[in-house]
């Protein structure tokens, strides 16, 4: 059993988790959701014990694996696991089921060589064949291919212990988890179901919040014209104790009719506005996103042409008398299994070198990049500090993207590299967003986005009349955002 009494988590002057409870029982299998940045990574190493809670108590699992993102092979530690036969066993079984050689996975060159998709893999392969009773699982789909996928919800579903997994992948959630824990504004929420049923009950919420809140604002309208009427109730009290006034009886009657009115009243308009006062929930606003990607013309009509290409890294040969063209305004999606060379081949078109063959890109084609491990941002400044590397025009549009993108003001002032993975691709975005290129080139964009800014990210997409390059295995973004498909298999590349 995992235990969190009363615990609170703090990052400068933002409350992470406030004062909050959770208890997760053996053989539970809970989705962890919520926006970039409202500390769902921070309460999986808290559970973990990676981070140490300010308030509260915790009790750890005792034996559990754990995958963080963007997944970092150990390559010395598995090679000396891998000397125990009964570990090097299990290993191998895991290594067939993801369809993964067994040349790469004890070949240390090779090992240290991987593309992301490939050390997910092969760090699943090790949670899998340790056998823990817990298996925490932060962004476990993010590199992995469309088949890769399948081969992992199947092992979640037939595996006994405990899972914990932080996901923004609906299809995965819905077909591995019954139990949804929702981490915003310092708080845990839990819902029963898969993220439909979450969603569902999360629309239902929000209607009986909207209800509740028009109807009290209802009665604030007829509250105030009841406070109105006391009011000259009491004016037209006050004047008829006056000195001179008009009395049409006994006027020590009329006096104590008067008073009693007047404390009538009073008491009434007090009770009417501890009414006001009431602490009714308001319903959240829909927020609107207004991207505009700028864009300079290609002046040719193919952007990019390939003859006879062939790529290779080391021995191992990636591809091999390919021929393509990119039209200018194409927007393509780049797909293939783990490895396959797509991350490689778009290296090629931006660097121009590493192949054989004949690749055209025309001189007026202004690419930009955004590499899938978003390690190119300067971890060491602030939000703040790295907007003022540029114009005061370009600051307020960079400034102005990231609050519609839901960034929170109070995490601009944090160093970027104490940022979430979400709030980073966030910033890179952003950069992407407001550039002049006319060839955007997108490696994995949807990883560690929650749902709402894939959303927006997709409308943003879908308006640039540029060229687009998108290498994903999100087959829902990409019907939303491309036209044309480059399949690479086996050796080879297919268009679509």
């Amino acid at each position: 059993m995992i235990q969190l009494h009363n615990v609170t988590k703090e990052f400068g002057n933002k409350i992470v988790l406030d004062n909050v409870n959770l208890a997760i029982y053996d053989g539970e299998k809970i989705g962890i959701v919520g926006e970039n940045g409202q500390g769902k990574s921070t309460l999986i190493e808290i559970i973990t014990g990676k981070q140490a809670a300010e308030n509260g108590s915790v009790v750890n699992p005792e034996n559990f694996g754990f995958l963080e993102q963007n997944a970092i092979v150990d390559t010395k530690n598995l090679l000396t696991k891998l000397n125990d036969d009964a570990f090097a066993k299990d290993f191998s079984k895991y290594l067939n089921i993801f369809k993964i050689s067994n040349e790469i996975a004890f070949n240390e060159s090779i090992l240290s060589n991987l593309s992301c998709g490939e050390r997910t893999k092969i760090r699943l392969c090790e949670l899998f064949a340790l056998s823990p009773n817990t298996l925490i699982l932060d962004e476990p789909t993010n590199h992995l291919d469309i088949n890769s996928k399948e081969v992992l919800i199947n092992l979640i579903n037939d595996y006994c212990g405990t899972v914990l997994l932080v996901s923004h992948d609906v299809d995965f959630l819905n077909r591995t988890i019954y139990k949804i824990i929702e981490v915003k504004n310092g708080k845990l929420t839990e819902y029963l179901g898969n993220f439909n049923d979450y969603q569902s009950q999360k629309e239902n919420e929000k209607l009986r919040i909207t209800r509740e809140y028009e109807k009290h604002q209802k009665k604030i309208k007829e509250i105030n014209k009841q406070i109105d009427n006391y009011k000259e109730a009491l004016y037209i009290s006050d004047l008829k104790r006056r000195p001179g006034a008009n009395r049409t009886c006994n006027s020590t009657t009329q006096d104590e009719r008067a008073t009693s009115l007047s404390r009538f009243a009073a008491s009434r308009i007090s009770k009417l506005r501890q009414e006001l006062n009431k602490d009714i929930e308001r319903p959240e606003s829909e927020h609107q996103i207004r991207y505009k990607l700028n864009k300079i013309d290609i002046k040719t009509r193919f952007a990019i042409v390939a003859e006879n290409l062939g790529i290779k890294i080391g021995d191992r040969t990636l591809l091999e008398n390919v021929n393509f063209t990119v039209e200018s305004g194409d927007k393509i999606a780049l797909i293939g299994d783990n490895g396959v060379g797509k991350t490689t081949l778009v290296d090629c078109i931006i660097k121009n070198s590493g192949y054989s063959g004949k690749l055209f890109v025309s001189p007026s084609v202004k690419p930009v990049v955004m590499q899938q491990d978003i390690y190119d941002l300067n971890f060491d400044i602030t939000i703040n500090e790295m907007s003022k590397l540029y114009d005061k025009n370009y600051q307020t549009n960079f400034i102005m993207n990231l609050c519609t993108m839901n960034l929170d003001k109070s995490r601009f002032d944090t160093k970027i590299g104490k940022l979430s993975a979400g709030e980073k691709m966030r910033i890179k975005l952003t950069e992407i967003i407001l550039s002049d290129a006319n060839l955007v080139i997108l490696d994995e964009p949807t990883n560690h986005l929650d749902i709402q800014n894939k959303r927006y990210l997709e409308k943003v997409l879908s308006g640039f009349a540029g060229t687009i390059i998108i290498i994903s295995h999100d087959k829902d973004f990409l019907n939303n955002t491309t036209n044309k498909t480059f399949e690479i298999k086996d050796k080879t590349l297919k268009v679509f």
